[in-house]
């Protein structure tokens, strides 16, 4: 015996869609209504035409509000369930990515687009009584279409128990599959000639989905989301060169994309790589501003035991990068490198921020051993009047405090 259950999805979008939202509300009230107005007329035939005509899509009559209710009308509730369960699979990340208002600005055109599409079809095939077009299939079908070029990474996670004694095992795969055989079935609609399948509305919509994905460049956005994947996979297995030559992959793909720089520089590093993991810090640190991101994988790479073998002056401008951003800890580690290197014309100035640093982090007997360590090595050069400077504003804190 076999049995197999849906357990999730492999990722999660973080936030509600607002428009599909909206959507299955609508749906949900129509459903209502529709089941109110049919039980009241006892499910006849004539009370079922009379919706159908007054809110789906007629192709040979139609009005102007039908272009619009037709999403929202169904045939039955299985085909209102199924039709939300595409649009919450796939839409729930497209709306997400490309925001909600150019999410419903390009569905709707979808949507348009293939009811003129199917009814033209119809026409073409001298069907003069076609069917009327109800649901918001079109819809998933933007969606499925927008979904298999941007998000192929995603996948959908199983459980199957198998046997008598219930054995229990877990495997996913890729949620793009389940559109891609969606697509094959309205390719075989259109093939077979089936007079009642919207086979065309949906292929269409399909192609308008994935055409306006590549429009707003998601292809590059999905092949750069997939080698990040397969990076993080290198680097739990310690494949580290590896997952060095993804990182640099995902940074050709998004030249401003600074932390898949520092990931790489930080997995060249573990490798022993030096030469290329020097060439990633020199191109991040230039850059003034950071996002969060980027500050993460700066923290990373400055907690690591390798970041001891970095040239000093490498040292020290990620040092006083991470504490512009106030990330204190990490930029000490990297300041105290770079004042234990000898002639490195920038260590007396190391060893003061050291020495503040500790101070900002409330480590006071830290910060005065370091500066103690500062006039042994340096008290009678230049550096001894900025040193002055600073004990007196040690000072200052310390009777405001």
């Amino acid at each position: 015996m076999v049995l197999v259950v849906p357990s999730g999805l492999t990722e999660r979008p973080k936030n509600l869609p607002f428009a599909i939202l909206a959507l299955t509300v609508a749906i949900s009230v129509m459903e209502l209504v529709r089941f109110v107005f049919l039980s009241r007329h006892e499910f006849s035939v004539g009370a079922k035409e009379f919706w159908f005509e007054t809110f789906g899509y007629d192709p040979v009559k139609a009005v102007w509000w039908s272009a619009f209710t037709s999403l929202l009308v169904h045939a039955d509730f299985l085909h209102a369930a199924v039709n939300l369960f595409g649009l919450w699979l796939f839409g729930w990340f497209v709306e997400l990515g490309m925001g909600w208002k150019r999410f419903v600005f390009f569905a709707y055109i979808a949507h348009l687009t293939a009811l003129k599409a199917q009814t033209e079809f119809w026409l073409w095939q001298s069907q003069n009584e076609p069917p009327i077009l109800v649901g918001s299939s079109a819809l998933v079908a933007f969606c499925a279409g927008a979904f298999c070029i941007r998000f192929r990474e995603i996948g959908m996670k199983w459980r199957m128990f198998l046997g008598w004694r219930w054995q229990e095992r877990k495997f996913a795969f890729p949620i793009w599959w389940l559109a891609a055989f969606w697509f094959a079935i309205q390719l075989a609609y259109l093939a077979l000639n089936s007079a009642e399948k919207p086979a065309l509305a949906h292929i269409l919509s399909f192609a308008l989905g994935a055409s306006t994905a590549l429009l707003l460049g998601w292809h590059w956005q999905g092949k750069s989301e997939g080698l990040r994947q397969e990076a993080k996979k290198a680097e739990g297995e310690k494949r580290w060169l590896k997952a060095a030559e993804l990182w640099s992959q995902v940074a050709q793909l998004n030249p401003n994309e600074f932390s898949a720089k520092l990931a790489a520089a930080r997995n060249f590093l573990v490798s022993g790589d030096l030469q290329t993991a020097e060439k990633f810090l020199r191109e991040t640190v230039e850059r003034f501003v950071w996002d969060e991101k980027t500050i993460q994988e700066a923290s990373k790479l400055a907690s690591m035991e390798e970041a001891k073998i970095l040239p000093a002056e490498l040292a020290f401008s990620l040092a006083e990068q991470l504490e512009r951003h106030k990330r204190y800890s990490e930029a000490i580690g990297l300041f105290q490198i770079a004042c234990e290197v000898p002639n490195f014309s920038k260590a007396p100035q190391a060893l003061l921020k050291t020495a503040e640093l500790f101070w900002k982090l409330g480590a006071e007997d830290r910060a005065r051993q370091t500066l103690h360590l500062f006039w042994l090595r340096y008290g009678q050069t230049h550096w001894g009047h900025q040193a002055s400077s600073l004990v007196a504003q040690f000072r200052q804190r310390g009777e405001q405090q």
